[in-house]
């Protein structure tokens, strides 16, 4: 008989959600191959994922389920999932705490906001494609990551030093 692992739930949480949070979340559910559940949320959520991020999810044929930014208090009420490692996208993050269930693990991915490229619009697809690639390199190295059987501060140490090898890479 097969024991069914239930698959690791992670949120990605940036500011508006707009770019990085959703290339997060089509990424590790693609890569993630069932062992983890990804979503993405932000604390200031813009109206609409990026038309920028959405061509390059298309161009890489990994749409994300839900176009529309979600609000950080959709996925931290009392009904939402408990989620076992946060990640923190971008260079801003949220003042005080952030309301989840349970002592996630916390990691931070220090990726730049592409759409802080001015310029042309080949300046700023460039700029879209380096961040997916950016965030692509860390999914990948995340979703090998054994997380079976380990505690929140062994897993943020990993996280950390996986952060850490990705930023070198």
């Amino acid at each position: 008989m097969r024991h069914s692992r239930r698959a690791h739930a992670v949120l990605f949480l940036c500011r508006d959600n707009a770019i990085l949070g959703p290339m997060a979340e089509a990424l590790l559910n693609h890569w993630g191959r069932g062992r983890f559940t990804a979503s993405s949320a932000g604390w200031e959520p813009a109206p609409g994922v990026h038309a920028v991020a959405v061509r390059v999810l298309r161009r890489a044929q990994l749409l994300p389920v839900v176009l529309k930014p979600r609000p950080l208090s959709e996925v931290a009420g009392p009904d939402a999932p408990a989620f076992g490692v946060v990640v923190l996208l971008g260079h801003e993050f949220p003042g005080g705490t952030v309301p989840l269930k349970g002592d996630p693990a916390l990691a931070r991915w220090h990726i730049s906001d592409p759409a802080a490229i001015a310029g042309p619009m080949e300046a700023q697809d460039r700029a879209f494609e380096r961040a997916f690639r950016e965030i692509e390199a860390r999914v990948k190295i995340f979703a090998s990551l054994s997380l079976e059987g380990v505690d929140r501060l062994a897993a943020e140490r990993r996280l950390a030093e996986m952060e850490a090898t990705a930023a070198t890479s």
